[in-house]
C-alpha cells in the first residue's frame, strides 16, 4: 500500500507548478500592417490567445462533443465514467473513455500518455487540483491553447489560422466543430490528411452540439452541407525563422 501511495504521489505537479501550467512553448508570429502573417519563429506553432478571441462556437463544439456536463463536475465526471464502463462491459473492450476537458489538460501538460491504472488515478487527482486552482473558463483559455490539432498546429487560434485562413474569433460552426473533432485524434482527422474523414467527424460533432442543445436543427443543417475548404493562412509562402 504505502509503494502504491508513493507510486501515485510520484512526479504529481506542486502548487508552483500547477501555477505555470500557462507558460506554453509557442512560435513567435509578427504580422504584416494588412494583419497577415509575415515571419514565424518556431518554437511550437502555437499563438496565445485569450478565451475572449476564440469563437463560442468552437467552446460550445467543444464542450458538446468532449465534456458536456463540464460546467457541472468537478474535474471528473463520474456519470460518463460509469456510462463508459458499462458501454465497455458490454462490447468486451474498452470502446469507450470518461475523461473530461480537465482531465484531458491534466494528462496533457503534466503526465505521460501510458494508458496505466497509475497514471489515470494521477489524472484524476491533477484534474481535481487544476478545478481548484482555476475557474472553468480558465480550464477552457489553457486547454484551446494548449490542444494539439494536427498539422503541427498548437493552439486554437493556429489551428484557425493554419486550416481556415482566419482568426479563432472569426470561425463559423462548421469549422469550429471540424476543429473540435481534431482533438480525439488529430492524425487520423486532420483535413489535410483526410478530407473525407475530416468532414464525417465534424459531422458527428455537429450532431452533438444539436443533441445539446448548442446550435438549431436549421444551424445544424447548413453547417452539415458546407463545403470543407481550406486555406493556409499561417504558413504558405511564408518566410521561416529558426
Amino acid at each position: 500500500m504505502s509503494w502504491f501511495a508513493w507510486s501515485l504521489s510520484r512526479d504529481l505537479p506542486d502548487r508552483e507548478t500547477l501555477r505555470g501550467i500557462g507558460d506554453m512553448a509557442q512560435a513567435t508570429t509578427l504580422f504584416d500592417a494588412a494583419d497577415r502573417p509575415a515571419f514565424t519563429v518556431y518554437k511550437e506553432q502555437r499563438i496565445e490567445v485569450p478565451l475572449q478571441k476564440i469563437s463560442p462556437h468552437l467552446i460550445r463544439a467543444l464542450v458538446s462533443m468532449e465534456d458536456q456536463r463540464f460546467y457541472e463536475h468537478r474535474g471528473v465526471d463520474t456519470v460518463r465514467v460509469l456510462g463508459a464502463v458499462m458501454a465497455n462491459l458490454r462490447q468486451g473492450r474498452r470502446a469507450q473513455g470518461g475523461s473530461t476537458i480537465t482531465q484531458q489538460l491534466a494528462r496533457q501538460s503534466f503526465l505521460s500518455a501510458d494508458k496505466t491504472f497509475t497514471r489515470k488515478i494521477k489524472e484524476v487527482f491533477v484534474a481535481a487540483q487544476l478545478e481548484r486552482t482555476y475557474s472553468k473558463q480558465e480550464i477552457l483559455e489553457l486547454y484551446l491553447n494548449k490542444v494539439y490539432f494536427g498539422d503541427g498546429l498548437y493552439g486554437a487560434e493556429a489551428a484557425s489560422l493554419g486550416y481556415f485562413g482566419k482568426h479563432a474569433s472569426d470561425l463559423s460552426i462548421d469549422q469550429a466543430a471540424l476543429l473540435a473533432g481534431l482533438v480525439k485524434s488529430p492524425s487520423t482527422y486532420a483535413p489535410t490528411v483526410s478530407p473525407e474523414r475530416a468532414v464525417a467527424r465534424r459531422n458527428l460533432v455537429l450532431q452533438a452540439m444539436l443533441d445539446s442543445r448548442a446550435i438549431t436543427r436549421d444551424q445544424a443543417e447548413k453547417a452539415r452541407t458546407t463545403k470543407l475548404v481550406l486555406e493556409d493562412g499561417l504558413r504558405q509562402d511564408e518566410p521561416h525563422g529558426l
